[in-house]
């Protein structure tokens, strides 16, 4: 097929708990979406509101919904790993229930990956609306133009500014399949995108698109800010980041440059020659 000619199914992912005030808002942006080869995929996670009511009326009304029904909470992580292992599409986005995305958000984001089969991911800049009311504007501009993991994994390993903005992106399925899902750490779900940004940005170039197509409204209950923050978290999201580049397919010694970085911002050392010796040997 050439290039031109690339239609993708893509699927929208809603991961949703006990959303029901809001939701309408983000079903409503995807229903307008200009992009004709969309399927959305809901994950109630057990809400305790009337969530699953709302998404019911909308599937009702669109016949490219699919509901899944939990037996059980599982949590925003395992909840949006079976999303993605249950989507359809070709490509696959994140529709958090607080996100609204603009009508022309498939369509524009599929041409950024129709124009670059290096990449895995295509992204917008994003408004974000904080709970005082202010309305910022969030751009992450690192990767632009990186063809190389090592480059792509060093400015996620420093896990700065906007490194989270590409998670509102669209992705190809295969990538989704090569990295295996979004891993938890051990202090469970805490920034567990961001090990899942830095797996993409391994294995693929992320292409920007400067506009915004997506916009975020913080709720009292969203999740980030939820979370304490607190050195025990950021030491198990980094070592959780080390075992992420240790799984990944890219070079081993850029496997070794990667980890070890992280490793100093960990224990503030250098790996240990034995360690290094090992990744050397085991072409880790």
């Amino acid at each position: 097929m050439q290039a031109g000619e690339w239609t993708p199914l893509v699927t929208a992912l809603v991961p949703t708990y006990n959303g029901a005030e809001f939701i309408t808002r983000t079903l409503d942006s995807l229903a307008a979406q200009t992009w004709p080869h969309l399927e959305i995929l809901i994950g109630d996670d057990r809400s305790t509101d009337d969530t699953l009511e709302v998404v019911r009326r909308f599937a009702a009304a669109h016949p490219n919904t699919r509901i899944v029904e939990r037996d059980a909470n599982l949590g925003w992580l395992r909840n949006s790993n079976d999303l993605m292992a249950r989507a359809e599409g070709e490509l696959m986005f994140f529709a958090f229930h607080d996100d609204v995305v603009a009508p022309t958000y498939v369509e524009e984001l599929v041409a950024a990956l129709r124009g670059n089969e290096r990449a895995v991911l295509a992204f917008s800049d994003l408004e974000v609306h904080e709970l005082d009311g202010r309305v910022e504007l969030h751009v992450f501009d690192e990767m632009d133009g990186l063809r190389t993991s090592l480059e792509r994994g060093r400015v996620m390993v420093r896990r700065q500014g906007g490194w989270w903005v590409p998670n509102r992106g669209l992705f190809r399925s295969s990538a989704f399949a090569e990295v295996g899902g979004i891993h938890p750490n051990e202090q469970g779900e805490y920034s567990a995108d961001w090990t899942w940004l830095l797996g993409l940005s391994l294995i693929g170039e992320f292409v920007r698109v400067p506009r915004v197509l997506c916009t975020k409204y913080y709720t009292a209950g969203s999740l980030s800010k939820r979370w304490p923050h607190d050195a025990a978290q950021l030491l198990a999201l980094r070592r959780s980041g080390i075992a992420e580049i240790t799984r990944s397919s890219v070079d081993p010694g850029e496997k070794l440059r990667l980890a070890g970085y992280l490793w100093r911002r960990v224990y503030g050392r250098r790996l240990p020659g034995g360690i290094r010796r090992t990744f050397r040997r085991l072409g880790l």
